[in-house]
């Protein structure tokens, strides 16, 4: 990508960064030195955030800002209890009671992964006003265990049943979408703690995934190049953003991060659905995931993480995995533009330390 200029300035200039996006601009980095401290409920945290001052920034392609401000992470907080962490015990529910859709079992017969109904939906198909379907997957059986806890092999048969049941979901009468995701910690609106993912089978392709399909597509057309090569060639060319890259994947926090500590897991060939993966592709999503999000867990980090689907051509399947180590504030509730203390080369840098 060869953005012009950027529209947006920092409150000081030292380096600069070319960063594509959609209408062609590009922003700066600023080279001051600080590290930043983060919240209060995550003791022990620091980022290093030498360079990068408050900055207003635009998604590649869409139209999004995100103010990016590490200084916000030392804010002082009247919290002196912060831990939610959530405990199996003996009186939590038993999701493997559940009704049964499909299950992954070893050579005696024991399940390893099982999809099971989902007793509390917000869809059902029985009600003609909230047409849809949801399931549970839960990831093992093994109580008091974090996915990003378990083998990579455990974790590419979680993948494996995503893939599944995403497939049996599609086929389904009046279903045009299946959106796969996991709530990983009480923040990131976890309810139980056995370790489990769900599964929304929509009766339409929400908005947000029209609106990206479309600017991919227009930008496709406009410049006669695949818009996720050219994001990867980028973030390649600059690195600070980069986690890791294999053969098949690359890895990165993504320039305007929505989140604290988001990264995806793009394909560097063309996959547009979850039920494309060949059983390498799973291998190496599942790798990613546990590396890093073994170090949210270890940190007492929420985060949620889905699979989005693609709905167009070239639309390419993209992993999302999103920290929750912020609440959104009266700003983020009425402008819809999120502020986020955590860059994403810190947190990129954090996640390679």
């Amino acid at each position: 990508m060869n953005p012009p200029e950027q529209t947006h300035s920092n409150y000081h200039t030292a380096r600069t960064e070319s960063v594509p996006t959609g209408k062609g601009k590009k922003t700066t980095l600023n080279a001051a030195a600080c590290f930043s401290h983060f919240t209060p409920q995550h003791v022990g945290i620091k980022l290093d955030t030498r360079g990068i001052d408050t900055q207003i920034r635009r998604d590649y392609l869409n139209e999004y800002y995100v103010i990016v401000a590490p200084s916000r992470g030392s804010r002082p907080y009247d919290m002196h209890n912060p831990d939610k962490k959530l405990i199996e015990t003996a009186q939590s529910p038993r999701l493997d009671k559940n009704r049964e859709f499909f299950s992954l079992k070893n050579k005696h017969g024991d399940w390893l992964v099982k999809a099971v109904e989902n007793k509390f939906p917000s869809l059902s198909p029985e009600n003609p006003q909230a047409y849809g379907k949801q399931e549970i997957i839960i990831d093992t059986p093994l109580a008091n265990k974090p996915l990003s806890y378990l083998s990579e092999g455990q974790i590419t048969k979680v993948i494996d049943v995503f893939q599944q049941r995403t497939q049996n979901l599609q086929q389904e009468h009046g279903i045009e979408y299946v959106l796969v995701f996991h709530n990983d910690g009480y923040d990131a609106g976890a309810s139980l703690a056995h370790a489990h993912s769900q599964i929304f089978a929509l009766p339409f392709v929400p908005q947000k995934f029209i609106d990206e399909s479309r600017i991919i597509e227009e930008y496709a057309k406009t410049n006669g190049r695949d818009p996720f090569d050219d994001i990867i060639a980028y973030e390649k060319s600059h690195k600070v953003r980069v986690l890791c890259e294999d053969s098949r994947f690359i890895v990165f926090c993504p320039y305007a991060s929505q989140w604290p500590f988001e990264y995806w897991i793009v394909p560097k060939r063309m996959i547009t659905s979850t039920t494309e993966l060949e059983k390498t592709d799973k291998l190496y999503i599942a790798r990613h995931l546990k590396r890093f999000c073994s170090k949210l867990t270890r940190h007492n980090i929420s985060f949620n993480f889905y699979f989005e689907n693609g709905i167009s051509q070239h639309q390419r399947l993209v992993v999302k995995v999103c920290g929750r180590s912020n609440t959104w504030g009266g700003f983020e509730v009425a402008s819809g533009m999120v502020i986020n203390s955590v860059p994403p080369e810190a947190a990129a840098k954090w996640y390679r330390g």
